[in-house]
């Protein structure tokens, strides 16, 4: 590979999204035809602080949380932040500690149906609520393992897959990202909207309504015709991306869960593969992992026959992955398309 060009990408959570995000930008601008994706985490040895980069900086940060519900705030870490906007949303939109563990009943099905997920093990309710409790109202289950992972994907220019006759490329018709530091993004939204996000994830939204633009599609095209691998790192965070992706009003997130809304049969099939709850979330590789799931449920390759999304679903797909390197957030989504 002498001569290649090659970039270190290292953005927690969101690093192999950003890499595709990079590859994705560098063929869009003519410097190159062809690029390679790759994410790779090694987490067996090695602290979530070792590897996000921001245990310290957080819990010096705290101090610019001002008031935001967003996760990390106060030094208890993610599983404290999020657990947080599990107990706002239940006290704003009635959901129920059993509504974010039907989020990982979900999930398990999918990934007992899938060889590469960590856990392929099915689990009920009861089991999902009795496990050891982390942050209440959040369960060990409801918690994504670390797990050591690693995924490619290969990007082409349209000329290229002509040239070179690639006959089943899925294309990239959206991409963007988005930030938040202490709380900033939660500022701004209620500066220009007069209104507070509330619970749930600013920039998702905002990154989402970015996205869409781009790709010129809207939400209920997903409900119609499309599918979603997005950044399930926690049941509570599943479930508020419902709404801040649009796919929902805000406070209605616990419906579409509990009334098989997201099933793989059901109006959008989301995080068909078991998401990272089942999968688990070796960090770097993440999001190049989520692309490979949506390469394979578009081509209906045999990896994904036993978890396949109906050909009605599958004329787009969202990938998404949120990520904490240091004191802010960063989010990254992506927009794919079957037909050019």
């Amino acid at each position: 590979i002498t001569g290649i060009p090659i970039t270190r990408v290292v953005n927690a959570c969101s690093s192999g999204s950003n890499a595709f995000r990079l590859a994705f930008m560098d063929i869009a601008s003519g410097m190159s035809d062809c690029s390679m994706a790759m994410g790779i985490e090694k987490m067996k040895n090695v602290s979530m602080g070792m590897v996000g980069g921001g245990t310290r900086f957080q819990i010096e940060a705290k101090a610019f949380s001002h008031g935001s519900p967003m996760p990390g705030g106060g030094g208890g870490g993610m599983p404290a932040g999020f657990a947080l906007m599990g107990r706002m949303h239940m006290k704003e939109y009635g959901s129920k500690e059993e509504d974010f563990a039907n989020i990982v009943v979900k999930s398990r099905r999918n990934g007992s149906k899938n060889r590469k997920a960590e856990f392929q093990t099915k689990m009920t309710l009861d089991e999902v609520l009795d496990d050891v409790m982390i942050n209440d109202p959040l369960t060990r289950s409801q918690c994504c393992p670390r797990t050591d992972g690693a995924a490619a994907v290969v990007l082409m220019s349209e000329d290229y897959v002509r040239e070179h006759h690639i006959d089943t490329p899925i294309w990239i018709i959206g991409s963007a990202m988005g930030s938040n530091m202490g709380g900033a993004m939660d500022r701004l939204y209620h500066q220009q909207t007069g209104n507070w996000y509330g619970p749930g994830i600013v920039t998702d939204y905002l990154t989402a309504q970015k996205v869409y633009k781009m790709a010129k599609v809207e939400p209920k095209d997903f409900l119609d015709r499309g599918f979603v691998e997005c950044h399930d790192c926690f049941s509570v965070s599943e479930l508020v991306h419902y709404e801040d992706f649009g796919f929902c009003k805000k406070g209605e997130g616990q419906d579409m869960i509990n009334d098989g809304r997201v099933e793989i049969d059901g109006d959008i099939p989301i995080n068909p593969s078991g998401g990272l709850l089942s999968v688990g979330h070796p960090l770097g590789a993440t999001g190049v992992r989520q692309v490979v799931e949506i390469f394979w449920q578009m081509t209906k390759d045999k990896e994904v026959a036993k978890r396949q999304v109906p050909d009605k679903h599958l004329d787009l797909g969202l990938q998404h992955t949120l990520g904490q390197p240091g004191l802010g957030f960063t989010n990254v989504m992506h927009v794919f398309s079957r037909d050019r």
